[in-house]
């Protein structure tokens, strides 16, 4: 009964790390990008409290509502560039702006779209360096390597049987000259 206890821990602790360092995450690209770009700033009496309030907001807004309007706009962020990311992260910062007025400002659209840039570069720049972000190729960069190293030894295969082929002419006139086998076997 213990070690099924300490299981199911074990695998509710796997699943709540990678959340709660998502949330580390997204509060520490909120504080970069108030240190950064001005006009976008915490207010209040107590500004550190006003960081750790609406971290946590912004941390649940990019956990679940960040999610379904890329799914939503996915066609336009693939024809953009990935540019409407952008605007999903300044209507995020904007909606901080509109939750917290006494506590979270930002002055401005154009602000807005440069705090929403800063915020998603920092974000994907912590994410990758925490190892929050999906691997591109399945099995990480060992398999992408693994493949890379599969596709030169093809690559040189094909090259030597074209040299082959350049080298011996009257090889391949005599191949393709030959009649081609008979489905019942029999010789012509």
């Amino acid at each position: 009964m213990a070690t099924l206890h300490s299981v199911a821990h074990a695998e509710l602790h796997f699943r709540v790390r990678p959340l709660l360092l998502r949330f580390l995450v997204n509060g520490l690209s909120l504080l970069v990008t108030v240190a950064i770009v001005p006009h976008v700033f915490f207010g209040g009496d107590y500004p550190i409290l006003s960081w750790v309030l609406i971290s946590a907001v912004f941390g649940f807004l990019n956990a679940f509502l960040k999610p379904l309007l890329q799914i939503v706009m996915l066609p336009l962020i693939f024809v953009s560039y990935g540019l409407v990311v952008v605007l999903i992260n300044t209507l995020m910062l904007w909606t901080l702006d509109w939750l917290f007025p006494e506590r979270f400002f930002v002055q401005g659209i154009l602000w807005a779209l440069v705090g929403g840039l800063v915020c998603g570069l920092v974000e994907g720049l912590l994410q990758n360096l925490l190892g929050l972000a999906p691997p591109i190729v399945e099995g990480g960069p060992e398999a992408l390597k693994r493949d890379i190293a599969r596709s030169k030894r093809g690559l040189l295969e094909a090259e030597l049987i074209a040299a082959t082929a350049e080298d011996t002419p009257e090889l391949a006139r005599e191949d393709a000259d030959a009649e081609p086998p008979r489905p019942d076997g029999g010789q012509p």
